[in-house]
């Protein structure tokens, strides 16, 4: 398998959750590459496990859209090109400003507490961290939002985009100007909350979504 530590280990009762986590985490950190090869018997070999969880975890990974399974039981880490980043983009922006909607029509104080919690996670990882714990504190706030929703599918929905969405960030957000504007809104949509400000808030969501295909 390319280039991946060999000590980790699963000891866990979930082994095919487990599975699915880290390889999800090795692509999110950079650790894979989009479009890099692995196997099944590399999985096995690299976190100590047969490979029938890897199996399944594989089969797992490939309904998420980020592996791809190609002949010979070849594996592909998925590469997203402009077509897959506005086809993403579109989805997320009509569910997450439904998820809004809904989030301000319910809105109370310790709602938007949490929100801003979230929001001061990601600045101080803005200053302390690399584009990954950016990325996983800035996923944190937007999937926030969406269980405030109290739409279950909803979220879960969102949940299962979020990685595809964090690899194209990945793939495609490397200025830190635009990182940090994309922290610095989640105060902005915080206070359209706030004042009730429903059309602002959303139109302020689309934007900043929006951004994810601008170079």
């Amino acid at each position: 398998m390319c280039a991946m530590q060999t000590d980790k280990k699963i000891l866990h009762p979930s082994l095919v959750d487990r599975l699915v986590e880290h390889v999800v985490e090795a692509i999110l950190t950079g650790e894979l590459k989009p479009g890099a090869r692995i196997t099944e018997e590399g999985l096995a070999e690299t976190y100590g496990v047969s490979r029938t969880p890897v199996r399944e975890a594989v089969k797992r990974l490939a309904e998420m859209g980020v592996v791809v399974v190609q002949p010979r039981k070849q594996l592909d880490i998925a590469s997203f090109g402009d077509r897959d980043l506005e086809e993403i983009r579109a989805l997320r922006a009509e569910l997450e400003c439904f998820a809004l909607r809904l989030a301000m029509k319910q809105a109370k104080p310790d709602h938007l507490v949490q929100l801003e919690k979230i929001a001061g996670e990601c600045e101080i990882a803005l200053k302390k961290s690399g584009r990954p714990d950016i990325f996983k504190a800035d996923s944190r706030f937007h999937l926030t939002l969406a269980e405030l929703s109290g739409n279950r599918y909803l979220l879960d929905a969102l949940r299962r985009l979020d990685v595809m969405v964090q690899l194209c960030r990945m793939i495609f957000c490397d200025s830190m100007e635009k990182i940090e504007q994309n922290v610095l809104f989640h105060r902005q949509l915080i206070e359209a909350m706030k004042q009730g400000q429903a059309a602002e808030a959303e139109a302020m969501l689309r934007k900043h979504i929006g951004a994810m295909s601008q170079p």
